[in-house]
């Protein structure tokens, strides 16, 4: 088939050393059809590395630089994969004055925001939460994730966001209620359909992703598929692989076109959600890939 696909939810955890190998496999991608890979890279300003890993879940392998600020190594593979990748910044290990922060990073080529909501232990990941690991109290993370919305929606940025609506559906509300223009893809469908499925009805610039859900999707397609038919402009295609398994988004791909979607509807879900999630961003790394390609930066230069 001759479809552009999107992959909006993808991690970062290796560095330039790997930088052949990512080109590589992206180019392998690009055959296959696959556009453009939103990928997330890590931040770290004055953590060591024991409480970086606080916030990452233990099944990682870290690649990449050793105390994971991803900043550096994952601009230059974007650049190298010629804008392919669209870089978002990872805001769970972020510390200083939010507006600030991000501002200097949208500065150096970052096109969007993704947040990941750990207010306590119970987190569905099952790693400490941002307040113990920060020593700050809960009030204060709070005010630090609604800042970051504030952002995104001033802006006018993509945020990829991770916030489990069984737990959290209260806080989710209210972010959204205080920032109704946001564009936001709360990742692998909330992780709930049936609870989320009111988030959705309720407001109208949430999107979703299936990150993650391959072995669900796979043994309950029926169920899935016909979710995405009752949300057909909402949910978006994404993997949650690392820039070292990009061969886990193939298997994505397979398993989508497996639900026999209505073609217009496949095409949404590869492409067309995606693309009005990412907006801005998406258009703006496009003029910015064919002015890398003016200069002669291309796949094969790494």
């Amino acid at each position: 088939m001759n479809m552009e696909i999107i992959d909006v939810h993808m991690h970062c955890f290796t560095g330039q050393a790997h930088a052949s190998a990512v080109v590589r496999d992206i180019e392998k991608l690009s055959r296959e059809g696959v556009r453009h890979l939103v990928v997330v890279g890590l931040i770290n300003t004055h953590l060591d590395v024991d409480a970086m890993w606080d916030l990452i879940p233990d099944y990682v392998e870290n690649r990449g630089d050793p105390l994971f600020n991803e900043v550096e190594d994952l601009l230059e593979l974007a650049r190298l994969s010629d804008k392919m990748i669209v870089p978002l910044i990872d805001t769970r290990h972020l510390w200083g004055d939010v507006p600030t922060i991000l501002n200097g990073y949208i500065k150096q080529g970052f096109k969007g925001i993704k947040g990941i909501y750990l207010p306590d232990k119970e987190n569905d990941l099952g790693v400490r939460s941002v307040p113990d690991t920060f020593g700050i109290s809960l009030e204060q993370y709070r005010q630090r994730e609604w800042e970051i919305f504030s952002f995104a929606q001033t802006h006018d940025l993509p945020l990829l966001y991770h916030m489990d609506v069984r737990r959290y559906g209260d806080e989710m509300m209210a972010l959204l209620n205080d920032f109704p223009q946001v564009r936001v893809d709360f990742a692998h469908l909330g992780m709930s359909r049936k609870v989320f499925s009111k988030i959705l009805d309720r407001y109208p610039n949430v999107f979703t992703d299936i990150a993650s859900l391959l072995p669900h999707m796979r043994s309950q397609p029926e169920s899935y598929r016909d979710f995405i038919m009752h949300y057909p402009d909402r949910v978006c295609f994404g993997s949650d692989a690392f820039l070292y398994q990009t061969e886990t988004i193939l298997d994505y791909v397979d398993m989508v076109r497996d639900l026999k979607l209505p073609e217009e509807i496949e095409t949404q879900v590869f492409n067309g959600n995606s693309a009005r999630f990412l907006g801005n961003a998406l258009q703006n790394n496009a003029e910015n890939s064919s002015e890398s390609a003016h200069l002669g930066v291309c796949l094969t230069c790494a």
